[in-house]
């Protein structure tokens, strides 16, 4: 998402657009949504605007999505009557204020996720027998498990320092925020693939568990926003933060 991307329009308290891929759109009785307010330009046209889902002018639209176990949905407004939410020129820096408290709320379910996944494998590789000894004792395994540990406490380590960051307010949020998201995102995306792969062939399979832990991961790594977006961010907070 960028300044540029955002379409949907308020005018006049009317809001009209079209928000996709909305998590818990179908059920949620209210929605903050990013709008254009004005016709300027880039973020200087943008703001948030409240908008009542309940009314009669809002089509829900449920959508397909890799994980079933979430719902997600298409909204389309019409003429909504809608409320805003601050200044016309400060939706964009709001949204991204939002979205960084957000990633690190994410986060600590990402690392739920990744811990989850570890203790399946580590399960699996200590009771599964292959040529007459656990898979576990074998290197390539151990390697896997000691990975997929090393990874989570990484995360684990950045969601606390997130945690810090936002319950303090510290000016340093921006920074923990991506730096939390980035080591999250990436470390439940390792953890499904390689519980997978300790499971072997059945690990494919609808009888295990795997496959739910691979679609959540792979949900929660697009839910706000490409893994890419919030790597740049990441770097440019660290420039700022090295030319304070």
């Amino acid at each position: 998402m960028t300044p540029k991307s955002i379409r949907a329009s308020f005018k006049n308290g009317k809001l009209t657009g079209k928000k996709i891929a909305v998590v818990d759109g179908a059920d949620a009785d209210f929605a903050v949504v990013l709008v254009r307010g004005s016709d300027e330009p880039g973020e200087r046209g943008l703001q948030l605007a409240l908008v009542d889902l309940k009314g009669g002018s809002v089509v829900r639209k449920a959508q397909d999505s890799i994980d079933p176990s979430r719902k997600h949905a298409e909204l389309t407004f019409d003429n909504t009557p809608a409320e805003p939410l601050g200044k016309t020129g400060e939706g964009w820096q709001l949204a991204s204020r939002v979205l960084d408290r957000a990633a690190i709320l994410m986060a600590f379910e990402q690392v739920g996720g990744a811990d989850t996944c570890l203790a399946m494998a580590k399960d699996y590789a200590i009771t599964r027998y292959a040529f007459g000894r656990p898979i576990g004792s074998y290197q390539a395994i151990k390697h896997k498990l000691a990975d997929m540990y090393v990874n989570t406490e990484l995360a684990r380590s950045n969601a606390y320092f997130g945690a810090w960051a936002l319950s303090t307010n510290a000016r340093e949020l921006p920074l923990a925020a991506a730096a939390a998201r980035v080591a999250a995102t990436q470390a439940f995306d390792y953890a499904a693939k390689e519980n997978t792969q300790t499971h072997g062939g059945i690990g494919y399979t609808w009888e295990m568990d795997c496959h739910l832990y691979y679609k959540r991961s792979r949900e929660l790594g697009l839910a706000l926003g490409a893994q890419r977006s919030w790597k740049d961010k990441l770097v440019t907070e660290l420039e700022l933060s090295n030319a304070a």
